[in-house]
């Protein structure tokens, strides 16, 4: 949750899903989903997307998300030690558990949900006044935490508010501009107290026998493992975890172009074809997705096309020039080691391995720690080939000719129906519409996960 700062412990750290709840079923404000039908046949078309990517691209359901919203892989070169915000966003960010999740840069931080972790861990003494000591600097450090996330929470509600869940700009860049300065001045000052705790209960921990957890706390404060941000608005933040990528956008971009990196590849479902199981998934399910599957630009706003989800003869390909999976490692802050060494506790009163009546989860789907998100999927150059109806065909028709992007599920394709440079054609013989994406940047579509002490 402190997406821009240090973590601390057992707090709400379900940020995706409270954004989710208070949104429900929009797409938009001007194109919401408002009825149970036009649910139905929107999640049928992710799902269909879904098993198309893992059969028509070779990838694992134990391991793979589709993700949503639309997001590019355009993220600076920046100087060694340094961080751009989107990619520390993106590459923080736990994934919602869901076999199809959205993606918000607000969302909870795996550095703090590993850190919420450690602070649950019971540190074992035998010294009565240890002991208390201990007891006393967890309860002041948790009052530090609550003041934190209360004001975290207000401060993303504050920037759904304004960008619409757009996440344009990242939530941790938009700390840095006019409407989220006021935030970022608060919590920089509830998380000082925050920190000050935190260093009183860590003093405590080298004298208990918890094996590793004095370590794991050390290491995870270690600011050799850090990075700073990058963007010159935030340049007075302080540093925060790093998180490296195995190869940078440009750098696969220009190996893209050189025809030495990524592969081609294709993918294609048919809306009358049946659903995927999503219960072989790494989730075993899918949420209700907020998105709607299929929309167009038209005049500079995205419209639903209703035609496109209700047709039953509609085939779709996408084809993509090159498309790759990017690694994302976690720098030596997180020791993987001593969470898959303390999967079954001890924990302190109130939590348990996996929850229970009475007890709050560690790990699993609820859970202070769930999943990690280990790489990325992208692509570069999509293209597109949309086969309908006779009737679909025509009533699409008009919008096509002016229409300036396509959006199929994650992919976003600029260009247009009505601009003859674009390429993109309708084929009335065939009720085909065709088109590739002008944009010369690469799209994030997807993201490799690791499941953390699964039950």
């Amino acid at each position: 949750m402190r997406k821009v700062l240090t973590s601390h412990p057992d707090s709400d750290a379900a940020s995706v899903e409270s954004f989710q709840a208070s949104h429900p079923l929009a797409l938009s404000s001007e194109h919401p989903l408002t009825t149970s039908a036009l649910v139905d046949v929107n999640d049928k078309s992710w799902n269909h997307l879904y098993g198309a990517m893992i059969d028509g691209l070779g990838i694992s359901p134990k391991n793979f998300q589709l993700i949503y919203p639309f997001t590019t892989w355009d993220w600076p070169v920046v100087p060694v030690g340094y961080t751009g915000a989107a990619q520390w966003d993106f590459c923080s960010t736990v994934p919602q558990f869901s076999a199809t999740g959205e993606y918000t840069s607000a969302g909870t931080a795996f550095n703090d949900a590993y850190g919420q972790m450690l602070n649950v861990v019971s540190a074992a003494t035998s010294d009565p006044k240890l002991k208390a000591d201990i007891e006393q600097a967890r309860n002041m450090l948790q009052l530090a935490v609550n003041n934190y996330d209360t004001i975290y929470r207000q401060a993303t509600d504050a920037y759904h508010s304004e960008t619409g869940g757009s996440n344009t700009p990242p939530f941790t860049e938009w700390l840095g501009t006019f409407g989220g300065r006021s935030w970022r001045a608060q919590l920089e000052s509830a998380d000082k107290n925050v920190q000050a705790q935190q260093d009183v209960y860590n003093q405590l921990l080298s004298e208990v026998t918890t094996p590793g957890l004095k370590d794991a706390q050390d290491r995870l404060r270690n600011q050799d493992y850090y990075t700073k941000l990058q963007d010159p608005a935030l340049a007075s933040f302080p540093a925060v975890p790093g998180y490296s990528l195995g190869m940078d956008a440009t750098t696969w971009l220009n190996k893209v172009k050189a025809g030495t990196g990524g592969s081609s590849g294709s993918i294609g479902f048919a809306n009358s074809q049946s659903e995927y199981d999503y219960k072989k998934t790494w989730a075993g399910g899918s949420a209700s997705i907020n998105k709607f599957f299929w929309s167009v630009n038209v005049g500079g706003s995205w419209e639903r096309i209703d035609e496109f989800a209700s047709d039953s003869s509609l085939k779709v390909d996408v084809s993509f020039k090159a498309w790759d999976q990017i690694s994302i490692q976690a720098s030596r802050w997180y020791n993987g080691a001593f969470v898959t060494g303390i999967q079954s506790g001890p924990f302190i009163r109130g939590y348990s391995p996996y929850g229970d009546s009475s007890t709050k989860a560690v790990w699993g789907p609820s859970g202070i720690m769930s999943v990690q998100k280990v790489g990325m999927l992208v692509c570069y150059k999509p293209s597109f080939s949309i086969t309908v109806s006779d009737s679909t065909f025509k009533s699409f028709s008009e919008k096509w000719s002016v229409s300036a992007g396509l959006r199929i599920g994650p992919f976003s394709f600029s260009g247009g129906g009505g601009s003859s440079s674009s390429g993109w054609k309708a084929d009335s013989a065939t009720k085909t519409f065709t088109g590739e994406s002008t944009a010369e940047t690469a799209l994030i579509m997807g993201a490799n996960i690791n499941l953390i002490n699964p039950q």
